[in-house]
């Protein structure tokens, strides 16, 4: 059988030794050093040597994981797999890091249990596959999921007083909060009100949906349209709009909640930092007697023994008067603002916690410019390039064009989270969010 191995140059020792044993068992081997000569295509060899191969055995290692040229061997074999169907991917963990989970549906071996039975699990998977491989293939098992260690290190991140939540809309909208469209279907109807009322148009019986789906645009940019026409009554609108079903708590915000009381045996969460205008997390703090300390502007600082809950998107309590300098990045033109500002309180604090700290992100679609920027920053300043923080998302898919398209979206996904430093954590439902934060405490 001909076999691809896939391995980061710092575990040629374990990779010289797995060859080895497959070669003496009468495998033939391709490896990249040895196949590969000056003045050769590398990419176009390599797509060569994946091409002719029958299976693959992909070396993982903290070494692997940070090294650009095998996670592209990563990737062509992930999207090989989907196409062609193959189950003879066999990654290979040789330390503690985690296996990627676009390769988390094939069986891996462990090597840190012991080489000799480690290397005999690889050629007993070699020799079952080439007994199975002139047979009809059976249909791909359900995708399995283990994010144990995953927990376990956000586990001993919060008991080091280093873990840092990051809260997105997905967060308060359980609790009875506006989603992005409805919020702006609100704001809208009223700027369109107010615009009739003052006889500028006349736009009474236009419905704000029929002419978003016509005009809207960009949601910054209707974000902007909303700024400029509802001018000073703009912050005290959308503040209404936000707690106009009188939100409280749900499920998500009860365990985060949790998730903050100071710790027995342990240092306390280190910080939330939240891209939503609400107040309902620091509601429900108080409501439990848990010392924090909202922060929105410059110059605002906590004391040692207060949470700090940064709203670096600005922040509209349910109760009193706003002040007229209140800065809300809600606008396309406020957006700009926060992206060409590298000094800005609020991109020097996301860019200290993500350099400093593990960080979860909760209730995000990982579609903010400014987020992605700050990422890419930290990932690429970050001398191990290892994947510190954690994204929880919900898993893509079933869609109506068949399993390729969503292993395709799933996989894809968690290439583009991987390249900004993130571990994905997939759930089937958001009902899962909640049980997995308060698993981290345990």
């Amino acid at each position: 059988m001909k076999v691809f191995v896939s391995y980061s140059h710092q575990d040629a020792k374990h990779a010289d030794q797995i060859v080895s044993a497959l070669e003496s068992a009468g495998h033939e081997v391709w490896q990249d050093r040895v196949r590969l000569k000056a003045g050769d295509n590398l990419i176009a060899k390599l797509n060569e040597g994946i091409k002719s191969s029958d299976a693959f055995i992909l070396i993982i290692s903290k070494y692997s994981l940070r090294s650009r040229w095998v996670k592209h061997e990563y990737s062509t074999l992930a999207l090989g797999d989907i196409s062609s169907q193959r189950t003879r991917v066999i990654p290979v963990l040789v330390d503690r890091s985690s296996v990627p989970q676009y390769l988390a549906g094939h069986i891996y071996v462990d090597l840190t249990t012991g080489l000799d039975h480690g290397i005999e699990q690889i050629l007993r998977a070699l020799s079952e596959s080439e007994k199975t491989k002139t047979k009809t293939r059976k249909p791909t098992p359900k995708r399995t999921r283990n994010y144990s260690e995953s927990i376990v290190k956000l586990t001993q991140s919060l008991r080091e007083g280093r873990l840092t939540l990051v809260c997105g809309a997905g967060v308060s909208i359980g609790a009875g909060i506006p989603s992005w469209n409805d919020l702006l279907l609100g704001l809208l109807e009223k700027m369109m009100a107010q615009l009739s009322d003052s006889n500028a148009l006349s736009l009474r019986g236009v419905g704000a949906e029929e002419f978003y789906k016509k005009y809207g645009g960009s949601a910054l940019i209707l974000g902007k349209y909303l700024k400029s026409n509802l001018g000073t009554d703009f912050a005290s609108e959308l503040r209404d709009a936000l707690y106009v079903n009188g939100p409280s708590s749900c499920d998500i915000i009860d365990a985060i909640i949790e998730l903050s009381r100071p710790q027995r045996d342990g240092l306390p969460l280190d910080s939330l930092i939240t891209f939503n205008f609400d107040d309902l997390i620091e509601d429900n703090l108080t409501a439990n007697n848990i010392r924090h300390k909202a922060i929105y502007d410059e110059g605002m600082k906590n004391e040692s023994s207060e949470l700090p809950v940064y709203h670096v998107h600005g922040f509209l309590p349910r109760k009193n008067k706003i002040p007229k300098d209140r800065e809300i990045v809600f606008s396309e033109d406020a957006y700009h603002g926060q992206f060409i500002d590298p000094f800005s309180w609020s991109n020097l604090i996301q860019l200290n916690k993500l350099s400093q700290n593990t960080c979860l992100f909760i209730g995000l679609s990982l579609t903010d410019p400014n987020l992605r920027r700050l990422l890419d920053v930290a990932n690429r300043k970050n001398p191990t390039k290892s994947m510190n923080h954690y994204l929880i998302k919900k898993i893509p898919g079933p869609t109506v064009s068949g399993k390729s398209v969503d292993d395709l979206a799933y996989f894809l996904e968690e290439q583009d989270a991987n390249e900004l430093g993130l571990n994905l954590i997939w759930i089937d439902d958001f009902n899962d969010i909640a049980p997995l934060i308060k698993s981290i405490m345990s």
